[in-house]
């Protein structure tokens, strides 16, 4: 029979489980990530919200009850879950010093479950395996608190040490669990030194549908620091149940040193009385009177005892003694599971715990941490953009011609050489003849001529060319251009490339030396060009041209030989000094040429070349570390932006899921509490919001359908609660306090 209830149970499971999704793959990539891309206390928050909603969704789809026990250490918890299960839970006696949530459920077969903070998950058969385990795993964890408390760290195991165990499945047969589907729950005892154990008890099982039971020996029931922790428990269950734990075993002394029995034998309800009268706070006393709150003096010891020794079928043929009270207890504890309060505290916490981790899961979306990373990779991106930029640049300038460019400095330079090339020229040629005219008034060699006149006035000429050719690329160079006239975009991307013209013109001149365009004069006038005159003891002796020019000027390869004015004049006469005078004009007419392409080449031409050269070496090595840097770049920001994506898929989602669970409380939320249990036609209410994303209805087990027919199953002898049996979900509770810390 489908039921109002158990058509919500469907649509509330269509409509947030797919959250699950989301949530995985945002946890799977910032496992992933590097560093602190990873971004710790995100995934620690999103890891526990995957736990608490996934337990949220599998307790609504299997409309489970959970019984809270929790109390001090040594109060009487686990004899108190031994009474409730009707079984011996020996491994569980083990456990509760280690600051975790232990579930006991029926399951035909014995097995243990541990899962950590990581979401890893260990199977075990062996009772005594899991004792092992979970004593080698509180070393640990005490280990690595010290370590925490050394550093002054408010200790987190989901943060600092995800190894931690979370949680403990047991699952075993317990006859009376096997009928009722109830999971008992015992949480960490109160007051240990592992306090974030409670503190996370508390968060996850806020605003939940389930009762919770407070166990507290008689001895410690006058202490008030027992209940400090108590009164803020108040707030998060609509229904506790406060179990005083006796020893109906204890004596009192008489006056005549006599033991009698103590109080808590003869008359355990004064014990109550006396502390309701004198010790109750004012919340705890408004919670009473309300009857949100219970108080049942039990002996546990003996009540669990008897449940473990007699059939549960057989009444004892002398009652127990306390055993009314546990009686008592259970069955007022089981009617309000089976009650349509109970029912409508289940529909009702279902969606406000839902809208809660929503709110907790939209405020791990909007994290700090998150809009830094946010903000990160948008400086990420607009860093990529920028080298984009310079590549493209770099590129562009690659292409350019900057031989051409360089070519056209040539060009400019080229009148103002020509024109410092003429009147230079011009002098040195009227020095030239002026020495030349000298020389045949002067007793002078012809070595003389040539290599203490003629020679250095020409090497002069060719190093003041040299040198204005020299200073003017200088002068052009120096602004800090290069010398070059480019367009205006050529010059936008040798910024955008970082690439300085002027450190690179300079960087050329000074990588060559005017000196290689010096030192390049020889001999004007060859000494064989010159003709001398013969004297009649010449022809007589049939003396050559050669022979009478040895005997005038010296050897041909040192004509260093005196020779006197007049006899220059006789033996050279004007038609020598013409010949001397046209030899050194046609030598300085190839001499000036060669000197000004020599000093184009030397130096104009050569800068070019380094210039162009260095700029190609310089964009070869700007593009390798603009494509380095680029790579590292993307792969960051791709680092980033899978993070970001998952989030922001995940925050979407979430945002479709509140959607939907708004719409599930429109529909649900004011239901009467008679309809929940009552047939519902197959056409009735909405099964789920329909979700972006491809979310269809999924459709509820086979025990939904009998969950709301609880009221119709006879009543339940020695057992508890009367639901359908059902799998162990994930723990999950959460509250509003904790979320609006948050």
């Amino acid at each position: 029979m489908r039921t109002l209830l158990s058509q919500f149970c469907e649509a509330f499971d269509a409509t947030v489980r797919p959250l699950l999704t989301p949530i995985s793959e945002a946890n799977a990539a910032l496992n992933e990530a590097e560093g602190d891309l990873g971004i710790p206390e995100v995934r620690a928050d999103l890891l526990d919200l995957q736990h608490r909603i996934q337990g949220l969704v599998d307790k609504v789809a299997e409309q489970q009850a959970y019984v809270l026990l929790f109390g001090p250490l040594k109060s009487g918890k686990s004899t108190l879950m031994n009474a409730l299960a009707g079984t011996y839970v020996s491994e569980v006696s083990s456990l509760p010093a280690y600051p975790c949530m232990v579930y006991l459920s029926h399951a035909e077969e014995r097995v243990f479950y541990v899962s950590r903070y990581s979401g890893e998950m260990e199977r075990f058969t062996d009772p005594a395996a899991l004792y092992g385990h979970v004593n080698g795993a509180h070393e640990e964890l005490a280990s690595k608190l010290r370590a925490s408390e050394a550093a002054e760290i408010e200790f987190d195991p989901s943060r600092h040490f995800q190894d931690a165990i979370r949680k403990v499945d047991v699952r075993l047969p317990a006859g009376d669990l096997a009928q009722s589907g109830a999971v008992l729950v015992d949480t960490p005892g109160l007051y240990s030194r592992m306090k974030f154990g409670y503190d996370r008890m508390t968060k996850e099982f806020r605003d939940s549908a389930s009762c919770a039971i407070f166990v507290v020996k008689s001895d410690n029931l006058f202490l008030e620091q027992v209940f400090e922790e108590f009164e803020d428990l108040l707030e998060l269950f609509s229904r506790i149940f406060l179990v005083v734990n006796l020893d109906t075993t204890k004596s009192d002394l008489s006056p005549d040193g006599s033991l009698v029995p103590s109080l808590e034998q003869e008359d355990p309800l004064r014990i109550i009385d006396a502390f309701e009268n004198l010790a109750m706070s004012a919340p705890l006393k408004r919670a009473a009177d309300d009857g949100r709150l219970k108080i049942y003096p039990v002996d546990l010891l003996s009540a669990a005892s008897h449940r473990l020794s007699e059939p549960a079928e057989e009444t004892p043929e002398v009652p127990v003694r306390g055993q009314a009270n546990f009686d008592a207890f259970l069955e007022d504890l089981t009617d309000y599971l089976n009650s349509t309060d109970y029912l409508v505290a289940f529909l009702g916490d279902s969606l406000r715990r839902a809208s809660c981790l929503l709110g907790d899961l939209e405020g791990v979306c909007s994290h700090d941490s998150i809009t830094a990373l946010r903000e990160h990779a948008d400086a990420l991106d607009a860093q990529r953009q920028d080298q984009q930029r310079r590549r493209h640049a770099v590129h562009r300038l690659r292409a350019f011609d900057w031989r051409s460019a360089f070519q056209e400095l040539d060009e400019k330079l080229a009148p103002s050489i020509r024109e410092r090339a003429a009147v230079a020229s011009k002098a040195t040629e009227k020095e030239l003849d002026r020495l030349v005219n000298q020389w045949f008034l002067s007793d002078a060699s012809f070595e003389s001529l040539i290599h203490d006149d003629l020679i250095p006035r020409l090497a002069g000429f060719e190093a003041e060319l040299t040198g204005f050719v020299a200073e003017t690329l200088e002068e052009e160079v120096q602004p800090g251009t290069a010398g070059l006239l480019l367009p205006s975009n050529i010059g936008a991307d040798l910024h955008a490339a970082d690439i300085d013209l002027g450190e690179l013109g300079l960087e050329s001149l000074g990588a060559m030396s005017k000196d290689s365009a010096l030192g390049h004069v020889t001999a004007p006038v060859a000494l064989k060009r010159v003709p001398v005159k013969r004297s009649v003891l010449d022809w007589l002796l049939f003396r050559s041209q050669a022979r009478c020019r040895e005997r005038l000027f010296g050897s041909e390869t040192n004509p260093a030989a005196r020779i006197p004015v007049d006899r220059k004049t006789r033996r050279l006469g004007e038609d020598g000094r013409r010949t001397i005078l046209r030899e050194l004009d046609l030598f300085k007419s190839r001499f000036f040429v060669e000197t000004i392409q020599r000093a184009h080449r030397h130096l104009v031409s050569r800068y070019a070349d380094f210039a162009v050269d260095a700029m190609a070496e310089r964009l070869e090595a700007r593009e390798e570390t603009i494509g380095l840097r680029l790579q590292d770049l993307v792969d960051s920001l791709m680092q980033r932006r899978k993070v970001l994506s998952h989030i922001a898929s995940l925050q979407a989602r979430a945002g479709e899921v509140r959607g939907g669970v708004d719409e599930l409380t429109a529909a649900y939320g004011q239901t009467e509490p008679e309809r929940l249990i009552q047939p519902v036609p197959s056409g009735g209410l909405p099964t789920a919001p329909q979700i972006d994303g491809g979310i269809t209805t999924i459709p509820a087990p086979a025990a939904l359908n009998a969950a709301a027919q609880a009221t119709e199953a006879a009543p339940f002898a020695p057992g508890l609660i009367e639901i359908p049996p059902a799998p162990m979900p994930e723990d999950d509770r959460v509250g509003e306090d904790e979320l609006s810390a948050s």
